[in-house]
């Protein structure tokens, strides 16, 4: 969950919750003040705002409020056009909400590039890489976002099972194999279920790569690698998940690419081979005489 949804939902005292709200309210502007200005400006004290730090989980003041500049900043940059709750409204035309989705698309394909970094990414492949198979666990849409990465790799040789069956999920998770990794979709990571995935997993030393948004949370805090996706979305009040579902689908095919580019060589001839060869066997078919459908 991220830092500024952790502060709404929170429980503090009435003197924490007017610094709470200030901080809300103020955003990047606090990053100059001291507790002392803070408290002045609340007609409070500094001492709340060290309880407020100490419930959010933090070891003091300074550490929560580097967190959350660090995330305010992230939240208020390179998503300058459309609201990825709401990325067109009633009154837009078929024309004007075609452009929208465009937009807002390619602005979360470069949001989710952002996040990415060398040795995170690096470290996920690796583990990919030594890995016999993968088990992939994912609830609701994600399941089925998740199929066509499992398809990829497939054709290259790395066998990826999909667990999208939520009743199934922490039994696959038990199940999973030594010489595999696992790999968890959750944009909250906070999904229950999804949380005792990563502790079966965990506590049978599986390597686990976790894709998750920029907060930090259940899963996240128990995975090997994280890989953060576009954190734009409200977990209820939007249209669809437009910007989560196209960030997810470029980290995964982030993946591919990357175990593909390890014997880039190999894997592209065998591909080419195998489809000249499919290719071959259906024209054959198609010499004699049977009729075919497109």
């Amino acid at each position: 969950m991220l830092i500024r949804e952790r502060l709404e939902k929170g429980n503090f005292s009435s003197s924490e919750r007017t610094i709470v709200d200030f901080i809300l309210e103020q955003k990047m502007k606090i990053q100059d003040m001291t507790t002392k200005e803070i408290a002045q400006a609340t007609y409070t004290s500094p001492s709340p705002l060290i309880r407020i730090a100490h419930k959010m989980h933090f070891n003091g003041w300074n550490e929560l409020k580097a967190a959350y500049l660090k995330e305010t900043q992230y939240l208020e940059t390179h998503f300058a056009h459309i609201d990825a709750n709401l990325p067109f409204e009633n009154n837009d035309t078929i024309m004007s909400i075609a452009s929208k989705l465009a937009t807002l698309k390619k602005e979360s394909i470069d949001d989710t590039l952002s996040l990415v970094t060398h040795d995170e990414l690096q470290k996920a492949v690796g583990i990919i890489r030594k890995s016999e198979g993968i088990r992939l666990f994912a609830v609701s849409n994600n399941g089925l976002i998740t199929q066509e990465f499992a398809h990829r790799m497939g054709r290259i040789g790395k066998e990826v099972k999909v667990c999208a069956l939520q009743g199934e999920l922490v039994y696959q998770a038990c199940l999973t194999q030594a010489k595999d990794c696992a790999i968890i979709v959750s944009y909250s990571g906070e999904t229950p279920i999804l949380g005792r995935v990563a502790s079966a997993l965990k506590a049978n030393h599986i390597p686990l790569i976790a894709i998750t948004n920029i907060g930090d949370n259940t899963v996240s805090r128990q995975a090997d690698v994280v890989l953060r996706i576009c954190t734009r979305e409200r977990l209820y009040s939007k249209i669809a998940t437009f910007s989560t579902d196209i960030s997810i689908e470029y980290i995964l095919d982030l993946l591919y690419a990357c175990v593909f580019a390890l014997h880039y060589d190999r894997h592209l001839k065998t591909k080419i081979d195998v489809s000249r060869m499919i290719e071959r066997g259906a024209l054959l078919h198609a010499g004699n005489g049977t009729r075919r459908s497109f």
